[in-house]
């Protein structure tokens, strides 16, 4: 008699996939600041088994006083594509229902954080040679749109197949979401003015 063993998952929390650290980007293989992961770079990935889940870095005021959403884990190596992780979106947070609306449009990407001090990019090509994973970022506005997300509960069904889950989409309506949740446009143009003080405390990608 075989016995399947079954990973519990707890149930205060909603489970996604994301490609946390694509490899290449967009723009002639590179991200929106003209840098890129390769299989290369080092991320460190056995310095933490769990990482926070953040919205947009903690760079949006609507949200500064508790920005982190989740959390982040099971970090793995896809060869061709970059580096996975699950993320938990955390239902008890203020904002879980907005943000949980958002993914399942299909409007949020990936963004990883990192120390600055331990950061290296071959300046002349752009490759980023070592960047230490610690923080994972939900965001409408990235520096890589590669860094897509998937329902987690798919992406099994979708390998069997032999499909990329990339292709998954959700259609349901943000119409209804609350007015005190920040919109994509004012979010980047927080990103972008807050960029020089967040380069002091944190990178991002």
């Amino acid at each position: 008699m075989t016995v399947e063993h079954l990973k519990a998952e707890q149930l205060t929390n909603s489970k996604w996939r994301v490609l946390g650290i694509p490899f290449g980007g967009p723009f002639e293989g590179k991200d929106f600041d003209g840098e890129f992961f390769s299989r290369n770079t080092d991320i460190k990935p056995d310095w933490f088994d769990r990482r926070p889940l953040v919205w947009h870095h903690g760079l949006d005021h609507t949200m500064k006083s508790e920005p982190v959403i989740g959390t982040a884990d099971d970090t793995e190596l896809e060869e061709k594509e970059g580096w996975w992780s699950t993320v938990w979106l955390d239902r008890s947070h203020q904002y879980w229902a907005e943000v949980d609306k958002l993914l399942r449009a299909g409007k949020l990407y990936g963004s990883s954080g990192t120390l600055p001090s331990f950061v290296r990019i071959d300046r002349k090509s752009g490759e980023i040679l070592r960047w230490p994973y610690i923080e994972q970022t939900l965001t409408p506005t990235p520096s890589n749109i590669y860094s897509r997300i998937v329902p987690a509960k798919a992406i099994d069904h979708f390998n069997l197949a032999g499909l990329s889950p990339g292709i998954l989409t959700d259609l349901d309506s943000t119409a209804d979401l609350r007015p005190d949740l920040a919109t994509a446009a004012d979010t980047a143009t927080r990103l972008r003015l807050s960029s020089t003080i967040a380069s002091l405390m944190e990178r991002t990608k």
